[in-house]
């Protein structure tokens, strides 16, 4: 398949709005994640307990925690010991920080994904990214590269980045009467969704440039992947 051309990399802002201590609180789980997960976009959240118990390493990053509602499903078997968690929103790295840190040997990282990471290059065992790609900015997926390529970078060989994103179009993408409702509507919002044109053809050309081992799927419309650098 042709490479996709690297684009240059944009910046996002924080949203506290969305992420305030109440939403992350309160609202997350309910409507997120068991309500919208199933019946908007699609995907069942076992696939995505199962990429995070399957694949998840000792020394790991975790990109968008929200409120750390999967990392804190994690079975006691997991391999994971040293936590890193990367948001442009303080409060989620608050409250999952706060969530997590009991268990876990937990760093956190203010900053936009898109942006260089200032993690040590081929030192994580594991990288994740799940439902949060669709949130970052670009007129496409092609332009949300940056996190893919720093997630590359950052990754030992034989490290696996996994995550899921919220798609708009392409092969095997359904999106049903809510899910085509909820993205208008927060694309149509100042700094929520920005994956009006994220493909999932894109996706995987991306994830296929740089890593050397795909496994993608598409759930209604939710491309889900586990990849191997």
């Amino acid at each position: 398949m042709p490479q996709p051309p690297s684009r240059p990399r944009r910046s996002n802002e924080p949203n506290p709005n969305a992420y305030s201590p109440a939403v992350l609180g309160f609202v997350y789980t309910p409507y997120v994640i068991r309500f919208s997960h199933r019946f908007a976009w699609q995907v069942p959240n076992s696939v995505l307990h199962r990429n995070h118990a399957d694949n998840i390493g000792a020394n790991h990053l975790t990109v968008g925690p929200g409120n750390g509602y999967f990392l804190s499903k994690l079975p006691p078997s997991t391999a994971l010991r040293s936590l890193t968690l990367m948001d442009l929103n303080a409060t989620c790295l608050k409250v999952a920080g706060d969530r997590l840190r009991g268990r876990f040997d937990v760093r956190t990282i203010e900053q936009d994904a898109l942006k260089p990471w200032p993690v040590a290059e081929g030192g994580l065992d594991s990288v994740d990214c799940h439902m949060m790609l669709h949130t970052v900015r670009g007129s496409s997926m092609l332009d949300k590269e940056g996190l893919i390529a720093e997630a590359a970078k950052a990754l030992r060989p034989g490290g696996r980045f996994i995550g899921a994103t919220i798609l708009a179009k392409g092969e095997g993408v359904v999106l049903n009467g809510l899910a085509t409702r909820l993205m208008n509507t927060y694309n149509g919002q100042s700094n929520t969704f920005a994956n009006a044109n994220d493909s999932s053809e894109d996706l995987r050309a991306l994830l296929e440039k740089h890593f050397s081992e795909v496994r993608y799927e598409v759930h209604g419309c939710t491309g889900v992947w586990v990849v191997t650098r």
